[in-house]
Parts: C-alpha cells; sequence; structure tokens
C-alpha cells in the first residue's frame, strides 16, 4: 500500500467523490449508504462558492471521474483496483475530450487557464520571497526557473491530471476497503506486486507516434500528455520492481538506501528516466518472475 502516498498530493474531492461512488455502488449497507452520503455533502461544500473558468475545468472533471468509476463498477466486471481505475480513467477522459467538442473547448483555452491559474500563485510566490528579508538575491536565480516550471506544468496539465486521479483512486480504493462493511473486489495489494496489462506498451507507443506526426495541433499535444500519463505508469511499475528486489534482499543495505536517497533528492530526473526504463523493459523480461527464480525462499 505505500505507493498510495502519491495520492496525497490530490484535492480532498478528488479522493472523496470516487470513494463514495466505491460505498454507493457496491453492495452498500446502511452505514456504507451513509458514508457516501456525507461525502458527496463534502464534496458539494468543498466545490460550493463562485468559480473561474480553471475551477469549472476541476469540477467537471470530477464528475466525469466519479460518474465512469461508478459505471465501471456497476457494469459488474470488477478485476482489482488497477484494472478498474484504468477503466475509470480511461472512460472519463474519453468523455472530457467529447465533451470539450461539443461545447468548443480548445485545447489553447485549457492550457490558457492552467497557466493563469499557477501563473497567479507563482505571481502570490515571488511576492512573498520579494518581501523577505535577502529575498531579491533568491527571487534573481528562482523566477525564471518558477516562469518555466508554470509553462511546462500548463503544457502537460490535462496528462497530470490523470496521474493525479489514478492516485486519488488508489488512495479511496484503500480507503473503501477499511470503511466499507463488505467491501469488494482485491484490496490494494503492496507496491511490489504492482502491474498491469502489457498491452498498455502499445499506449506509450501510440501516444509517441502521434506527438511526433507534423502538424496536426491540439493532437499533437493529446499525444504529448497520454505519453505523460502512460511514462507516469511505467515510472511506478519501474520503482516496484525496485521496490521487489529490495524485497528479496538483492538490493538493500545502508549504502544502497544512502544512494538511492541522494539521487532521488538530486538527480530527479535520472531516477525517473531509470525507473521507466525498468518499468518499460518489465513488459518483455518479467523482472520479478526472473527474480522469484533467481532468488531461493527461505
Amino acid at each position: 500500500m505505500s505507493y498510495v502516498a502519491i495520492a496525497l498530493i490530490a484535492p480532498v474531492a478528488l479522493v472523496a467523490a470516487p470513494l463514495a461512488a466505491l460505498l454507493g455502488v457496491q453492495r452498500p449497507t446502511r452505514r456504507d449508504g451513509a458514508t457516501a452520503a456525507v461525502l458527496v455533502a463534502l464534496v458539494v461544500y468543498l466545490c460550493a462558492g463562485s468559480a473561474d473558468g480553471f475551477d469549472q475545468l476541476e469540477r467537471a472533471w470530477l464528475v466525469l471521474l466519479a460518474a465512469s468509476l461508478a459505471v465501471v463498477l456497476a457494469s459488474g466486471r470488477i478485476g482489482g483496483f488497477v484494472r478498474s481505475s484504468l477503466a475509470a480513467v480511461g472512460c472519463a477522459g474519453g468523455a472530457a475530450v467529447v465533451l470539450a467538442l461539443l461545447t468548443r473547448l480548445s485545447w489553447a483555452k485549457v492550457i490558457w487557464l492552467a497557466e493563469r491559474h499557477y501563473g497567479l500563485q507563482v505571481s502570490w510566490l515571488i511576492g512573498q520571497i520579494a518581501q523577505a528579508p535577502g529575498g531579491s538575491d533568491l527571487l534573481t536565480s528562482l523566477e525564471g526557473s518558477l516562469t518555466l516550471g508554470v509553462r511546462i506544468l500548463s503544457a502537460l496539465f490535462p496528462g497530470l491530471v490523470l496521474l493525479q486521479s489514478f492516485a486519488a483512486l488508489a488512495l479511496a480504493w484503500a480507503l473503501y476497503h477499511r470503511l466499507a462493511q463488505h467491501p469488494q473486489g482485491e484490496p490494494l495489494g503492496a507496491l511490489a506486486s504492482f502491474r498491469f496489462n502489457d498491452h498498455l506498451i502499445w499506449g506509450v507507443a501510440g501516444s509517441l507516434f502521434v506527438l511526433v506526426l507534423p502538424r496536426l495541433g491540439w493532437i499533437n499535444a493529446l499525444g504529448g500528455n497520454l505519453l505523460v500519463f502512460f511514462s507516469g505508469l511505467y515510472v511506478v511499475r519501474g520503482v516496484a520492481v525496485l521496490s521487489a528486489a529490495a524485497a528479496a534482499g538483492v538490493i538493500g543495505g545502508p549504502i544502497a538506501i544512502v544512494a538511492a536517497t541522494l539521487v532521488t533528492l538530486f538527480l530527479m530526473p535520472v531516477a525517473a528516466l531509470g525507473a521507466l526504463a525498468l518499468g518499460l523493459t518489465d513488459t518483455l523480461m518479467d523482472w520479478r518472475q526472473r527474480l522469484a527464480r533467481a532468488v531461493p525462499k527461505t
């Protein structure tokens, strides 16, 4: 269950709404129904009030994600957290594209709303730094990086939302198995056991292919964001392989822990690329199966 920690960056509503769907759809008891009703009230409270364009996007996605999860669960084809969550995220993403086309919401508009939202947050942060003692010197070195970060974050906003939603569903699934009286489906497993259908490698290949096609406008951008999503899944899969190796005693010890911590803190892109490569190659090599054969059971 350790990988649900990444879901802590998700807004409360993004966890509460799927959790309400889990409690309310899967053979709920009276207590489960009451808990679901409280969660729905919490989501309504958190989303109440005036909203700008960015807030409206967030609320629309919240509704699509919770509704998609409810549809997946109501279909009766519960295949555990990974299968159900990927199906829910996929259905919500497809519905979002259709809704955008129907409402004529352009890709550029979405990116602009995200850039304005995060730009305002960075402007506030810059103002706070400027007021601090010695802040002008720090601001000189940070302002350019913060501005570039806003542009990158805004361009990749849809793909990051998909990853954030998957993480939020992980936390919702874990909470569901603690709160429900008779939970359905398998509980969330250990990080070392995290895997998904190997056919998702075609998602990486397809999104990369769309990304490099010339002059397709928002379709190219969509391919890039899907590549972010699928790559994020394979990064987690690579970390799962490393976790399995550590559990088996293949890697570990104080030196390995210190080295992994330093690489993660100071060479995050290198660590992410290494985990991505390990996750992608796991599709063909199945490192954990090879590890199980190589390391004798005690």
